[in-house]
C-alpha cells in the first residue's frame, strides 16, 4: 500500500469512528433528555469512541471496505441501550431518540459545509499548495461519510433508526404487521448494500442536493464537495 493510500485509510477510518460515536451520543443524549438515564448509567453518554466502538462494525468491516475502493465505506457502532418505560410517551419519544442519531450526522454535514465556506471566503487562509488538497479532502470526506450514515440509518428496516421512526407514524395494526418483517431485515440490508441497491436511493439524493445547492447560489461550494 502506498503512503497516500495509508494516509487516506487513516483519514477515513478516523472520521468514521468519530461520526459513529457522535451518532450514538446523539441517541444517548436524546434518551437522557426525554427521561431515560439507561445510556448515561452505562457510560454511553460520551463522545469517547471506546464506549461506542464495535470491533467488527467500527474497525474491521470499514478497513475491509477501505482496502477495496469499489465498496462504499460503511460501519456501525454498538447500539445505545434504551428503556422505553422511562419515557412519558414511549412510542413518540422512542422515535425522537432514533431520529437523534441521523440528525447528529446531518449536523456534521452542515459543519463541513460551513468550514468549507469559511475557507473559501478567507482565501483558504493562505494554505500552501501541498496543504490545501489535504484540507479539502478532509472536509469532503467528513461531509460524505456523514451524509451516507444519515441516509443509510433512515432506511425503514430493523434495526436502523428509520424503522423506529416509521413505526411511530404507522397506525397500531399496520405497525404490528410491519414489525413482522424485522426478522428478515438483516438479510435485506446485506443484499441492498452489497448489490449496489443502496445507490438507487443514495444517488438521487446526492444529485438532488447538488441541484438545491446550485439553486441556492452555492455552486462554488457544491463544486468543492462533489
Amino acid at each position: 500500500m502506498t503512503e497516500g493510500r495509508i494516509f487516506e485509510a487513516i483519514l477515513k477510518l478516523g472520521i468514521l469512528v468519530f461520526s459513529l460515536s457522535l451518532h450514538e451520543f446523539g441517541h444517548a443524549y436524546a434518551a437522557y433528555r426525554l427521561g431515560d438515564p439507561t445510556a448515561k448509567m452505562l457510560g454511553r453518554l460520551t463522545l469517547d469512541p471506546r464506549a461506542h466502538a464495535d470491533l467488527i462494525g467500527t474497525i474491521l468491516m470499514p478497513l475491509l471496505m477501505i482496502l477495496n475502493p469499489g465498496l462504499r465505506l460503511f460501519g456501525w457502532a454498538k447500539p445505545v441501550p434504551v428503556t422505553p418505560e422511562n419515557f412519558q410517551n414511549p412510542k413518540r419519544d422512542g422515535a425522537l431518540v432514533a431520529l437523534a442519531g441521523p440528525a447528529a450526522n446531518l449536523l456534521l454535514c452542515v459543519f463541513s459545509l460551513a468550514a468549507l465556506s469559511i475557507l473559501d471566503l478567507t482565501g483558504f487562509l493562505g494554505l500552501s499548495e501541498d496543504t490545501l488538497p489535504i484540507v479539502l479532502q478532509f472536509f469532503r470526506t467528513f461531509f460524505w461519510l456523514n451524509f451516507v450514515l444519515a441516509v443509510f440509518n433512515l432506511i425503514p428496516l430493523y434495526p436502523l433508526d428509520g424503522n423506529w421512526i416509521l413505526k411511530y407514524f404507522l397506525p397500531g395494526k399496520l405497525s404490528y404487521s410491519f414489525a413482522r418483517l424485522d426478522r428478515f431485515s438483516g438479510m435485506i440490508l446485506l443484499v441492498v448494500f452489497f448489490t449496489g441497491g443502496f445507490n438507487l436511493l443514495f444517488s438521487p439524493l446526492a444529485n438532488g442536493l447538488f441541484d438545491v445547492m446550485h439553486l441556492a447560489g452555492m455552486g462554488r461550494l457544491s463544486r468543492m464537495i462533489f
